[in-house]
């Protein structure tokens, strides 16, 4: 099993190397929330995205 802290530190990393950003719809895990850069309602987070310079954006939800 991969270490938690590990892998936060992983995706960290890879966010920071892809110019990324996570949002994660307020539904998902506590894990998923935890390395998200916000955690909001659907409009809340399309708002977010679409104020963002990031050129990758990880949208969490289903």
């Amino acid at each position: 099993m991969i270490n938690r802290r590990k892998l936060q530190v992983s995706i960290q990393e890879l966010k920071e190397k892809r110019n990324a950003i996570i949002l994660a719809h307020v539904y998902q895990r506590g894990e998923v929330q935890d390395i998200a850069d916000y955690v909001g309602d659907s409009l809340d987070l399309s708002r977010k995205a679409v104020n963002t310079n990031a050129d990758v954006i990880v949208f969490c939800g289903y």
